[in-house]
């Protein structure tokens, strides 16, 4: 074996290094498994230290046969691909396989003449017996044998054609050695004995017949067929047919009788996945066909081949000339906000230059929508489990945008890792959602498929449903468990099984020589990818050594590397098995050695530099890296993303704490700074839904501005709270004296929008309350912010003053103020302002019980809303899903969304969760007739706050029985709050008036109660409801024995249920 370039013989080094280019020309093109390759360069006992001593040898030769190859340029002839390498040549680039092409091509040609020519080039390729030092090593055998019997065949082939050409003596030449060596070969022997009787050698072709008939019976024992027996008779009887033109080879070509291997799949190619993908262009064939936008999720968890599956996906889609853009929600923190439409804008062809949420979803549809004219166009948004509120925000509004548009979205993600603000994405696309794709295990034919990719061959039914009972058909477990058992057998798998794919990885990762898992780590320590140079700055490697160890991390499967320099983990199982790995104390040194490198190399990657910072801080650098980490998340929120900025406030507060700022000796000025930073963590928290979290935070904020002594900062603290309040603030609806009193004397001192900031604190603090102080401070607050000169403090202000009048006595007021609150929100751009607008209006459509209205404008606010008030927004959503249930009569789906959404509130930490919760069992127990079961869980509600709900637990006690407590309960005349549940309360305490008797009450409650006739009591509140309010005012107008209002308000009542029922029909076509 030799090589040569431009005509150069080159030397291939040693024995063992010359083997492996023989090994992998046996392969002809195909991957050979690392595993494989020792064990057959080793002959099966294989040094402690192979996989870095077989590295060397690829390096090496890598430089022998692209001496011209650019640093850092991937190979181009010994290639690396998972799960090892290849020998990527053209087949003129290597004699036995330019043999083989040729001898393939000469078979298919059907002149004669021109076959002739063929197989005679063919053969001038061959120069004796290929790898003939390898021949007896157990990989070589197959591959010469191989090479033997198509080097025969050509023989054969050629000397048939010239037979039929008329050249009887160049048949007897290229036979005669071959039938000697091979006298069992009947036809060829049969076909030389004609040829040598055709130029007058009798004698010679009856030799060649008793030649091959001896052999056949006294090696074989057996007698020759009857063609040689017939051959035989004929020559002796000199027959006429002998001289007689002959045609031995068809005048079609033959197929050969050796068919070539086929090429393996490689690592990213579908398997096990086909039915999903046909199901997929279906889908694509009707977005063409419907010429609309259609959404399709791929569900599955870790490692199930989504990813796998969606590239395939799009690989068809391009093929049948769709426009395809993908993104990637990071798996891991410090990406910019949206970054997965960054990508999708890249492949669209547009400025990537993602601001403010709303531009972005613009900029998309309008490429899009000009891409669309000419073709369909699909989005793969990957992993939106892990997206955060502004990729959800553009999401919402593309699809909503695109509805006319041929529009395939594919998005995937993990079944148990959705998030509230996902869910309530998801509820607010499902009118676009065609089909939810839940991807299970892999099937035999899947299973044998990735365990032979990896070089675990021949898998017996024993062996897979092994691997099936260990990864679960996951073909990333399936993937890494075979990859195991190949390098390390059966035996030690079968007693030893790794619990879990994570300990399979780590198992892998030991078998890594030093230097490649060292990689590893620097590597997960910068995230899923990083770039070649910053590996090099943080290894200190030589850059030979460092691409050598990438390498050989990437033909093991656990990284890929592109032209561009980039190094990405193959899935985030990976690349957080690595991370895990490494000791958090050096975990903390690697990301500061991280943070410095990037400060110098890139000073503007500020989300990585903030990572990096925040995890690798000390107590002496942490004041270096609070400025780097506050800063991140300042541009973050800057970028109007400030749910997303919480993880980041969080990090800069723990690093105040890690400088010393939060002890009472610390410098003045670290106070206060601390303290502004506690103030901007506030609306973050509760932009992304956390309000009782934010109410701590705020409350700590206020203790210590106050402690400080500074005014300024105090208001600060106070009015941290700037995020649209669509629900109460409050935990468990319980005054806070304090604050209140602590706000009173902040209001007497302060002016302009620091006034209106605190008067505006004031009412969310006293609603339900103190409704005087609380409608007398937001109607101050809207008066003052109107002759300002800021319209987002008008915006907070009218949040304050709707708030209010979705109570009874402000009902009038409220339509006009949100046609106010929402051109203000027009005007200043402010999307949560608009979101919380809609909201309002879908509340003053359900009052007039307009259902349809109420639905569009649940809908237009969920386009426009952000980071957690999608959560709350999805929460009304799902909570008047459930009054709709209700209003249909269905109480046990009432009853199950209820619970439900109870539970992902709580998940959440809002403040509402269990509130609601309650609230549903009370909304579905009225409808079937009594709330007696729930005497019990009221009772504490009661006990701790006895004048917010004190008509919930005397229904239920009236229900029980109870009439002892109901009477104690009923003497003590609670009042009731004339808020968004004002409706609610009067006529629970309106059904315990009748239910006692008490004239003198019924009239009173009557003629409070008589405004709100014509509507179903709760709807307003668009959460719950209990019935037209009219039934109760028929009861007690009964009761003060008025039978003509009674009948009145009967026929009202009726004509309310025909309004709803109307709008049923309506919302269900």
């Amino acid at each position: 074996m030799h090589a040569e370039i431009d005509g150069r013989t080159v030397d291939l080094g040693g024995p063992r290094q010359r083997a492996l280019v023989a090994r992998l020309v046996v392969a002809r093109g195909q991957v050979v498994s690392t595993d494989r390759l020792i064990d057959d360069l080793w002959e099966g006992e294989p040094p402690p230290k192979a996989l870095a001593a077989l590295q060397v040898h690829i390096s090496h030769l890598r430089r022998l046969l692209e001496p011209t190859r650019v640093r850092r340029a991937p190979a181009r002839v010994i290639v690396s691909t998972a799960p090892g390498y290849a020998l990527h040549l053209p087949d003129s680039a290597v004699d036995v396989w330019a043999f083989e092409a040729d001898m393939r091509t000469g078979l298919t040609i059907a002149d004669p003449g021109m076959r002739r020519t063929a197989l005679r080039a063919a053969l001038t390729r061959w120069e004796g017996e290929p790898l003939g030092a390898y021949l007896f090593t157990s990989w070589a055998t197959a591959g010469v044998d191989r090479w033997a019997r198509l080097h025969r065949e050509t023989v054969q082939r050629l000397a048939a054609t010239c037979f039929d050409l008329g050249d009887p003596a160049e048949t007897v030449a290229l036979l005669h050695d071959l039938v000697r060596d091979h006298p069992d070969a009947e036809d060829t022997a049969a076909l030389l004995a004609r040829a040598q009787y055709r130029i007058g050698r009798q004698a010679d072709a009856l030799s060649t017949l008793r030649m091959v008939r001896a052999h056949l019976v006294d090696e074989l024992g057996v007698d020759p067929g009857s063609a040689i027996r017939d051959l035989e008779a004929d020559i002796l009887a000199h027959a006429d047919h002998l001289d007689a033109p002959e045609r031995t080879d068809p005048s079609a070509p033959a197929a050969p009788t050796s068919e070539p291997e086929p090429i393996p799949a490689q690592q990213d190619t579908l398997t096990g996945r086909e039915a999903e993908v046909r199901r997929l262009m279906d889908l694509a064939r009707a977005v063409t066909a419907s010429n609309a936008v259609r959404v399709v999720t791929v569900v599955a968890d870790a490692g199930s081949g989504k990813s796998t599956l969606l590239r395939a996906a799009s690989g068809v889609l391009r093929q049948r000339d769709w426009t395809v853009a993908v993104g990637h929600c990071p798996e891991v923190d410090g990406a910019p906000a949206a970054w997965a439409w960054h990508d999708v804008l890249s492949a669209l062809g547009a400025s990537t230059d993602i601001g403010d949420a709303f531009t972005a979803a613009r900029a998309v549809s309008a490429g899009i929508s000009a891409l669309a004219a000419d073709r369909p166009v699909a989005i793969v948004v990957e992993d939106v489990h892990r997206a955060d509120s502004v990729t959800l925000q553009i999401l919402r509004q593309v699809v909503g945008w695109l509805a006319d548009r041929p529009t395939l979205v594919l998005l995937s993600y993990r079944p148990h890792e959705v998030s509230v603000e996902l869910a309530a994405t998801l509820g607010a696309l499902a009118g676009s959602v065609v089909e939810r794709m839940e991807l299970g295990g892999l099937g035999d034919d899947g299973i044998r498929q990735i365990a032979g990719s990896v070089g675990l061959d021949d898998l017996d039914d024993t062996g897979i449903a092994l691997l099936r009972s260990r990864t679960g058909a996951n073909p990333l477990y399936v993937r890494e468990f075979a990859t195991l058992v190949a390098a390390e057998g059966w035996a030690r798998a079968r007693s030893t099984v790794p619990a879990g794919v994570r300990d399979v990885l780590g198992q892998r990762i030991a078998r890594l020589p030093a230097g490649t898992a060292r990689m590893l780590r620097i590597a997960a320590v910068c995230g899923q990818s990083v770039d070649v140079d910053v590996l090099l700055a943080l290894s200190g490697d030589v850059e030979d050594d460092l691409l050598d160890e990438i390498d050989m991390a990437e033909i093991s499967g656990l990284v890929t590397s592109t032209p561009t320099g980039q190094v990405r983990f193959t899935h985030v199982l990976i690349r957080d098995t690595v991370y895990a790995g490494i000791p958090a104390l050096r975990r903390g040194r690697m990301h500061w050695s991280a943070f410095e490198i990037l400060s110098r190399r890139d000073p503007r990657r500020f989300d990585d530099l903030a990572v990096h910072a925040a995890a690798g801080a000390s107590e002496s650098t942490a004041e270096q890296a609070l400025d780097v980490v506050r800063a991140a998340a300042r541009r973050r929120d800057a970028q109007g993303a400030r749910a997303d900025s919480v993880t980041l406030w969080r990090s800069t507060i723990t690093l105040h704490e890690l400088a010393g700022h939060d002890h009472a000796d610390a410098e003045t000025a670290d106070r206060r700074a601390l303290v502004t930073s506690l103030c901007d963590l506030v609306p973050a928290l509760a932009y992304s839904g956390a309000e009782a979290q934010a109410r701590a935070v705020r409350d700590r904020a206020i203790t210590l501005a106050v402690a400080i002594g500074d005014p300024h900062l105090t208001v600060s603290a106070l009015t941290s709270w700037r995020a649209p309040v669509i629900w109460s603030t409050q935990v468990h609806r319980i005054a806070d004296v304090e604050l209140l009193d602590l706000l009173s004397r902040y209001v007497a001192r302060s002016n302009g929008v620091d006034r209106v900031r605190l008067l505006t604190a004031t009412v969310f603090e006293a609603e339900g309350h103190d409704l005087t102080l609380a409608s007398s401070a937001s109607e101050e607050a809207a008066r003052m912010a109107r002759e300002l000169d800021d319209l987002e403090a008008l915006c907070a202000a009218l949040n304050a003053r709707t708030f209010i009048a979705l109570g009874p006595d402000l009902r009038d007021e409220l339509p006009p103020l949100v046609d106010e609150l929402l051109a203000a929100a027009d005007a200043a751009d402010l999307v949560p302002y608009r979101a919380l607008g809609h909201f309002l209006a879908f509340l003053v459509a359900a009052r007039a019980t307009d259902l349809p209205a109420a639905r569009s404008h649940v809908d237009q606010s969920l386009e426009s809303a952000t980071g957690g008030q999608v959560a709350q927004l999805a929460a009304v959503l799902s909570a008047f899903d459930a009054v709709l249930d209700v209003l249909r009569g269905d109480l046990d789906s009432a009853h199950t969304r209820y619970q439900a959404l109870s539970r992902r509130l709580i998940e959440a930490g809002s403040a509402n969760g269990a509130v609601l919760g309650l609230a549903g069992e009370i909304v579905v127990g009225w409808a079937r007739g009594s709330i007696a079961h729930l005497v019990t869980p009221l009772a504490p509600f009661y006990a701790e706050a006895p004048d917010s709900a004190p008509w919930f637990y005397a229904v239920a006690l009236l229900d029980a029985g109870e009439l002892g407590t109901l009477r104690t309960v009923y003497d003590r005349r609670h009042p009731i709050s004339r808020d968004y549940y004002w409706s609610v309360m009067t006529v629970f305490k309106a059904k315990v008036v009748v239910a006692i008797g008490d004239t003198d009450t019924a009239a009173e409650v009557y003629d409070d109660l008589v405004a709100a006739s014509g509507t179903m009591a709760g709807l307003d509140s668009g959460s719950v409801v209990f019935g037209p309010v009219d039934d109760a005012l028929a009861d007690l107008a009964q009761l003060m024995g008025d039978r003509d209002a009674a009948r009145h308000h009967r026929d009202r009542a009726a004509s309310v249920r025909a309004a709803v029922a109307h709008g049923l029909s309506v919302l269900d076509g």
